[in-house]
């Protein structure tokens, strides 16, 4: 159980997570400058409550603390756990075919290439996924996907489809790929930001598929990557 003085300087916000009796039972074990603290951080909390929320990654993520387990919410109150900036990414060679797995069980962690492997999160990582990028590019003759200029997906692509698999479940299902299409808009070139953002659990697997009518021309690279915030250790 957390005492009042852990629930008073977390990091975020865990009112709304830590049940009627878990509270009742820290009060009734804190000292009295602990309740005078408390009583405070109250009043801050109140008069902050019609200010601007936390804005990006970290606001989505308390928005959906009370969904954590309780193992998580209490580990990122007393910061042994941490929730930190992430993007994840694979690149994969899409030359001839019209169907690409972006994300397979056999993927090894490689520098340039990706840095999530067997398409899966690691163990006791949350994650809670705000958007997709999609990229594309063409490697020259003798070049390898490490040499590839990265940019919007072409029409071929664009025409396409793609799905997203997580705990699961299909989180998006035959959506247009030209959702990834930020030609003429000020935001991150091929970044589709979800209205709803997902929380994925670790040891799942995750699945970003695409499909499209016609085959790519050879040398062609596609780079996915899936951004939002993890829970990690301190």
């Amino acid at each position: 159980m957390m005492t009042l003085g852990e629930i008073t300087q977390s990091e975020f916000q865990l009112l709304g997570a830590v049940s009627d009796e878990e509270l009742l039972m820290a009060l009734e074990g804190a000292s009295p400058q602990a309740k005078k603290t408390f009583s405070k951080a109250i009043r801050a909390f109140a008069k902050q409550r019609n200010q601007a929320p936390s804005r990006g990654s970290r606001g989505e993520l308390e928005k959906r603390l009370h969904m954590l387990p309780k193992e998580i919410q209490e580990g990122l109150a007393r910061q042994t756990l941490q929730a930190v900036d992430a993007a994840y990414y694979v690149v994969k060679d899409i030359s001839g075919s019209r169907v690409q797995k972006l994300l397979k069980d056999d993927d090894n962690k490689v520098v340039g290439m990706s840095n999530i492997s067997s398409a899966k999160l690691e163990k006791g990582n949350l994650f809670l996924l705000n958007g997709l990028t999609l990229l594309a590019g063409t490697a020259g003759e003798g070049e390898t996907a490490k040499d590839v200029n990265f940019t919007v997906v072409p029409d071929y692509l664009r025409n396409g489809e793609f799905e997203f698999i997580a705990n699961g479940a299909t989180l998006i299902q035959n959506a247009s790929t030209e959702l990834f299409n930020t030609t003429g808009q000020v935001i991150p070139v091929g970044h589709y930001r979800l209205d709803n953002p997902k929380l994925i659990k670790d040891q799942q697997t995750i699945e970003f598929n695409l499909e499209w009518g016609a085959n790519a021309p050879a040398g062609t690279f596609v780079k996915a990557i899936l951004r939002g915030t993890v829970i990690i250790k301190a």
